[in-house]
């Protein structure tokens, strides 16, 4: 065990002796006439900024979006917030409708992509919001990412000061699990063919009710960044990242707030109220609406949901004088 420490100790920065050495990362970039930013690996993504406060911002939100999403699914909180003094984006997830690569638009190779791309976005907003809080406000899988970056805070330049879940899918509805033939094929595939794209329909989840009023399907009817087939190897990692949410709640010191509701035909109550519990955070909320369903800004109760959020910001990042 020591000879091999120390060997790996002795390994040039390469790696292997001779291997080349790692390529520098291009630097990051964020270009605000364009609304476009570059990644760490060289990407262009796109992301909305709404129309800031009249004065100087006394936080930042930066907002991160579900499966089949958008950042324009932020509009009630890009349109009410600024006018309480606080600076509203929309990160466009790589992999999801409005990836400028086409190809690419379905699949994602690692979920650590999306929380590298939303560190690395945060420092970029920092950089142009000097001495202000900065949250996250992460919706169904945009509050899985923001969960397991959150967790990851010895690893951010310059920290995030807290978290807003919404309807965070930290475990999956019995009713939604596959039966064992089906599970077993889909893992296969993915094992062998990850790039395999299937529909949620192929999946049997199309009929879910995401508000009182639409199903997913009827939802993704109308709107430009619908996907209508996603890889295989996509859904795997979102698997890794809910079993990942309740291990990294033991590693979340920031202040949370937690958005859910009894008829999410996605995620149980029980399984947020378990993951509430988990969360090492001394600083730590939960709102409850049960009227509404899985996009609770979406339904009967986001004027609701919207003064909760305002409150829960007020008290942490109070007005300048």
């Amino acid at each position: 065990m020591c000879l091999l420490c120390a060997t790996q100790c002795a390994l040039p920065p390469g790696g292997r002796p001779g291997a080349p050495p790692p390529k520098p990362r291009p630097p990051l970039t964020m270009n605000e006439s364009t609304n476009r930013w570059t990644c760490r690996d060289g990407k262009a993504l796109p992301y909305t900024r709404w129309a800031g406060p009249s004065g100087p911002a006394r936080a930042v939100v930066i907002c991160v979006h579900g499966l089949s999403g958008a950042a324009s699914d932020f509009w009630p909180a890009g349109e009410t917030l600024p006018a309480d003094g606080f600076a509203v984006y929309g990160l466009q997830l790589r992999g999801q409708g409005n990836d400028p690569d086409v190809s690419h638009r379905g699949d994602i190779r690692s979920a650590a992509q999306w929380t590298n791309d939303l560190k690395d976005f945060t420092r970029l907003v920092r950089a142009s919001h000097l001495d202000i809080p900065i949250y996250w406000y992460g919706e169904s899988l945009g509050a899985l990412i923001t969960i397991n970056a959150a967790a990851d805070q010895n690893k951010i330049d310059d920290g995030v000061n807290g978290i807003i879940l919404a309807s965070p899918v930290v475990a999956l509805r019995d009713s939604l699990r596959l039966s064992f033939a089906k599970n077993l094929a889909v893992r296969t595939l993915l094992r062998f063919l990850p790039g395999k794209r299937v529909s949620l329909e192929n999946l049997g989840n199309s009929e879910v009710q995401v508000t009182s009023h639409t199903t997913h399907r009827e939802q993704m009817q109308n709107t430009a960044h619908y996907i209508p087939r996603f890889t295989l190897r996509l859904f795997g990692q979102v698997e890794s990242l809910i079993r990942a949410s309740d291990p990294a709640a033991a590693n979340i010191h920031v202040p949370v707030l937690v958005l859910y509701t009894p008829n999410d035909a996605l995620v149980p109550a029980e399984a947020v109220d378990g993951f509430f519990e988990k969360l090492a955070s001394r600083d730590k909320t939960k709102l409850f609406y049960p009227k509404s369903f899985h996009l609770i800004l979406h339904d009967v109760d986001r004027e609701a949901a919207l003064t909760g959020i305002r409150q829960w910001l007020d008290k942490r990042a109070p007005r300048r004088r």
